[in-house]
């Protein structure tokens, strides 16, 4: 009978320590996120087939043909509830202001298909601006909390916004950083809109 529990605790461990948020990633794959950083990643969205090419620029990144726009990073997964909360929010600012401002979401936190994406996410929560699941997300994402010197662990839904290649001093809704550069977890997008404005005038 003492072999029953033992065994039992032990298939019990087993079953519950394959779960996880963060799937583990193979030697390549982490091989690939230490390697040199590169100059320029193209990216996809995950399903109009459109691309962009992020460009290193001044210690940012600017999208190849569209310098002259705000982009914003948003850093997010489909299971997350804030995320799924502001995507159709997201989608309003990005059609409201096409001509000046693109939003990235970079899909990170799960190992899951682009068509899976676009069901239970994009098409579930009116998420209808550059969404990819590109293999290059990671070391992006790395990239961004290295050049704003962000040092915890990122929680999600995180976002930067760049002009010109520079990361922009954006609202700290928490603790009124004057020289914030992100936002963390769920922000109203009247807060986002406020700064995009800012940031356009300048």
């Amino acid at each position: 009978m003492k072999f029953f529990y033992t065994f039992i605790i032990a298939l019990s461990f087993l079953i519950l320590s394959g779960c996880s948020n963060e799937p583990e990633e193979d030697t390549a794959a982490t091989k690939e996120h230490t390697t040199q950083e590169q100059s320029s990643y193209t990216i996809e969205d995950i399903s109009s087939g459109a691309k962009y090419t992020l460009k290193r620029v001044d210690g940012g990144f600017v999208v190849e043909g569209h310098e002259d726009k705000v982009v914003m990073f948003d850093m997010y997964a489909t299971y997350c509830p804030p995320c799924q909360k502001e995507a159709p929010h997201l989608t309003d600012l990005q059609v409201k202001y096409s001509e000046d401002f693109i939003i990235i979401a970079l899909n990170t936190f799960e190992d899951v298909p682009d068509t899976y994406v676009d069901d239970k996410f994009r098409f579930t929560y009116g998420a209808y601006y550059f969404i990819t699941n590109s293999k290059h997300n990671k070391i992006i994402i790395d990239t961004v909390l290295k050049d704003i010197a962000y040092d915890t662990a990122m929680q999600i839904p995180f976002k930067v916004m760049l002009k010109d290649g520079k990361y922009q001093k954006i609202t700290d809704i928490y603790n009124g950083n004057p020289n914030n550069k992100f936002y963390l977890g769920a922000v109203d997008s009247g807060v986002i809109e406020k700064d995009l404005k800012k940031i356009l005038a300048k």
